[in-house]
């Protein structure tokens, strides 16, 4: 009843229930929102007119530049019904439930789930219409946005539902409103006069018996602060006499302590006094103790440095006999140093001796040696020339046999061949009797092989060709060893002429070393 006063009268002037227009991000569009919450002048949380969604408010974003909205030309329309003249006219069974999804048509009655009963008082364009809602409020909603035939049909209420909304959104007039609230506040003016008098009447007693109370109280208080001054007082007088008692108690005992201070004071005066003759007697006697002690100090100070004076003395004749002993050590150190220089001297220079005698006979060695390697060439060469000659002979037999061959006729001829040919084979067999056993063994081996004559024959023809290219080396390094023989024999004899000078300086040197070292022995 009180809102439905105030909505009446303007009694709250909040901006709570108001409408301003903000960007929905469940429609994505600009829409007509309610406000739901506000402090002063700043909007903080709104709910959407449309698709009822709350949420926090933000500022409308206006229309896109790309995708104008297109200009809709408003005609004339009669002048619009005011809402309860709507409400009396318009025929209640056409009623309709709002949503953005339904077509709604003009005068139609719009049940809204917010700002409740109105009617659509006119039509505008881009699917919107403006709905007049109680004290003709007018807003601005969409319509018509189903995507199907079924969505587009708005839902129907049914008339005594709406008569039950009609009723509540009319409510009482002003003047019965006014005349209730009166009699509801003189009623609560009486209930209230009639508590605060019961109030004072129990306030009144209370402070009577709190009197009472106080009263009973102050005796009983004064009865207990007599009887503790009357205490008080005969406490008093025991402690002045007790005290009087332990005054003099104390005058008795500082009389007794201060006599037996007096008497104690006159035996520590004497104590001190026997304290400090025996002080004195003790230190005379320190003081004769230590007169003694530094003279006995004394004494011993000059038997100390006598000493220290004497073991100085020995001290530098010790240090003296030891520079002689070293001094002495040292002579002999040089001696047997200089005889050992001159024993080595004379060791290095057999030692010299005995490599000059060894490398003169490793020279004649090599000497000989190159002697018997050239001798050994020689007759290898002497062997490969015979053998050579021997070869010819045997070539220059077998051309002589091919030849008695093909002359038959001629017999003595043939003779005569065979005769040189037994001859140089004679000559060839000589020549071979000198070379190395080997040869001899492959004769042997070849012997009782009969069926291979031929295999043999070329095996011998190899050997030949063998050892005429062994006979041609044999004779390039024999040729060469020649000519480096007097080159080697010229460099020796280069080498060896100075060392024969070098002796006499050598054996010189040990014998002018040795003069001194007699004299030190005398």
């Amino acid at each position: 009843m009180d809102q439905i006063f105030e909505s009446h009268f303007g009694g709250n002037k909040s901006s709570n229930g108001g409408e301003i227009d903000a960007y929905c991000s469940k429609c994505r569009t600009d829409t007509t929102h309610v406000i739901l919450e506000s402090y002063g002048n700043e909007v903080r949380r709104v709910q959407c007119s449309v698709c009822s969604d709350a949420h926090s408010f933000k500022k409308p974003r206006g229309r896109e530049e790309e995708s104008p909205e297109p200009v809709t030309v408003r005609r004339k329309t009669p002048k619009k019904l005011a809402w309860i003249e709507a409400m009396r006219s318009l025929d209640p069974d056409d009623a309709a439930r709002y949503s953005p999804k339904s077509n709604l048509h003009h005068h139609q009655i719009i049940v809204h789930p917010t700002f409740g009963i109105g009617y659509v008082s006119e039509l505008l364009g881009d699917q919107k219409v403006e709905i007049t809602f109680r004290n003709d409020q007018q807003r601005t909603l969409i319509h018509g946005r189903g995507q199907t035939d079924a969505d587009q049909v708005a839902e129907k209420v049914p008339a005594d539902e709406v008569q039950t909304l009609l009723s509540l959104e009319l409510g009482p007039t002003p003047e019965q409103l006014a005349e209730e609230r009166e009699k509801r506040i003189a009623a609560q003016e009486a209930a209230k006069q009639a508590k605060r008098e019961a109030a004072r009447a129990k306030k009144e007693a209370a402070q009577a018996a709190r009197v009472a109370a106080r009263e009973e109280a102050r005796k009983a208080r004064e009865a207990e602060r007599e009887a503790k001054r009357k205490e008080r007082e005969a406490e008093k007088a025991r402690r002045e006499q007790e005290r009087l008692q332990a005054k003099l108690d104390r005058e008795k005992a500082r009389e007794a302590e201060r006599q037996k201070k007096i008497e104690e004071r006159a035996k520590a005066k004497a104590q001190r006094e026997k304290e400090r003759a025996e002080a004195r007697a003790k230190k005379a006697e320190l003081l004769a103790k230590k007169k003694e002690k530094e003279k006995a100090a004394k004494l011993k100070a000059k038997a100390r440095e006598a000493e220290k004076a004497k073991k100085a003395r020995e001290a530098e004749k010790a240090k003296k006999a030891r520079e002689a002993e070293k001094a002495k050590k040292a002579r002999e150190a040089e001696k047997a140093k200089k005889a050992r220089e001159a024993e080595k001297a004379k060791k290095a220079r057999e030692a010299e001796k005995a490599k000059k005698k060894k490398e003169a006979e490793k020279a004649k060695k090599a000497r000989e040696a190159e002697k018997a390697k050239k001798k050994k060439e020689a007759e290898k060469a002497k062997k490969a020339r015979e053998a050579e000659k021997a070869k010819k002979a045997a070539a220059k037999k077998k051309a002589a046999k091919k030849k008695a061959t093909k002359k038959k006729a001629a017999p003595k001829k043939a003779t005569k061949k065979k005769a040189a040919k037994k001859a140089a084979k004679k000559a060839t067999k000589k020549a071979t009797k000198k070379k190395a056993a080997p040869k001899k063994a492959t004769k042997k081996k070849a012997a009782p092989k009969k069926a291979t004559k031929k295999k043999a024959t070329k095996k011998k023809a190899t050997k030949k060709k063998a050892t005429k290219k062994a006979t041609k080396k044999a004779t390039k390094k024999a040729a060469t060893k020649k000519k480096a023989a007097p080159k080697k024999k010229a460099a020796t004899k280069k080498k060896a002429a100075p060392k024969k000078k070098a002796a006499p300086k050598k054996k010189a040197a040990p014998k002018k070393k040795a003069a001194p070292k007699k004299k030190a022995k005398k």
